[in-house]
């Protein structure tokens, strides 16, 4: 569960990065930083660059919780209601004129489900830049094996990024909260 109560989200003007992606970034109402955080939750495997490559932002995985999922999924109906409302304003920005469900169809979200219909929360983390802390507040220089553990997550709505026809939400883990790695265990039981 949120700490705090949903924002509201608005989305700043079209940019490209040095590599000409395109995207817009999102920022709270009040022009601030767009803020997400949620309560303990579990981080379901260590982040890894797909195939080994030496990526700087890494997928952070989450098992989601209802009030997490539900939170996030109100931000992205927010964004996606404002992106067809640019792409009335604006048709070049898709191609064409979209609708708002044209639009939802594109939109690729942070709430995933695997191929074996687990439900997850896909987020970004650089792991040489996240602040991390213990159960109590107190800095952590290491993250340790991220697989299982319990963790509080503070992360930043940053963009909408377009690519190919689609576009979709980039949220950045910015801390977290560890609790201690618990020893494995086997169960003898089955």
């Amino acid at each position: 569960m949120s700490s705090k109560p949903s924002m509201a989200i608005k989305l700043g003007d079209l940019l490209a990065n040095p590599k000409g992606g395109k995207f817009f970034p999102v920022c709270a109402e009040d022009g601030g930083p767009a803020v997400w955080q949620c309560d303990w939750i579990r981080i379901l495997w260590h982040p890894t660059a797909y195939n080994g490559e030496d990526a700087r932002r890494l997928p952070l995985c989450l098992e989601p919780n209802e009030a997490a999922a539900a939170e996030l999924a109100r931000f992205e109906k927010a964004l996606v209601g404002q992106l067809a409302s640019r792409s009335q304003a604006d048709p070049k920005l898709f191609g064409r004129m979209l609708t708002t469900q044209d639009t939802e169809s594109r939109f690729v979200s942070c709430l995933k489900t695997s191929a074996r219909g687990n439900s997850f929360i896909k987020l970004k983390v650089c792991l040489d830049q996240v602040r991390l802390w213990d159960a109590q507040g107190q800095a952590l220089q290491e993250t340790g094996d991220l697989t299982n553990r319990e963790c509080k997550v503070r992360a930043e709505l940053k963009q909408v990024w377009m690519m190919s026809g689609q576009c979709g939400l980039l949220v950045e883990v910015t801390d977290l909260m560890l609790k201690e790695e618990e020893p494995q265990r086997y169960n003898w039981d089955n």
